[in-house]
């Protein structure tokens, strides 16, 4: 029985955890789609985001500069993608990107659902 209580807690936290991260996406979803082979909207698609580098979105033509910057910055972090949902324009001038999201806890949780909207590592 201890284990069936368990099991449905640890079901239940990932749960409510997934479910916050895809809440705070839902602000993002006018600008970019996140399933796997998905289209590009005026941002790129954000499947797989972690693990495909920055500026590396099949079909997506990206800013100049945020083509250069993406070459200084050739990975995300979980850092360096809580920097750019503050205030992307103050990482790369002239970004297309215009939005910020002033509460650590919904960047917290779209950074979450980022990491786990990609393809299992093996």
């Amino acid at each position: 029985m201890l284990k069936i209580i368990i099991t449905i807690s640890a079901v239940a936290l990932f749960s409510s955890e997934a479910i916050a991260g895809d809440k705070s996406f839902r602000k993002c979803v006018s600008c970019h789609t996140i399933e796997e082979g998905g289209r590009n909207k005026i941002g790129p698609n954000l499947w797989n985001i972690f693990n495909r580098g920055t500026g590396q979105a099949k079909d997506y033509k990206y800013s100049k500069k945020f083509a250069a910057w993406s070459k200084e910055n050739p990975c995300w972090t979980p850092e360096l993608m809580n920097e750019w949902l503050t205030k992307s324009r103050n990482m790369v001038k002239g970004t297309r990107m215009s939005f910020r999201e002033k509460k650590e806890k919904k960047r917290a949780a779209t950074i979450e659902y980022l990491q786990t909207m990609a393809t299992p590592k093996n």
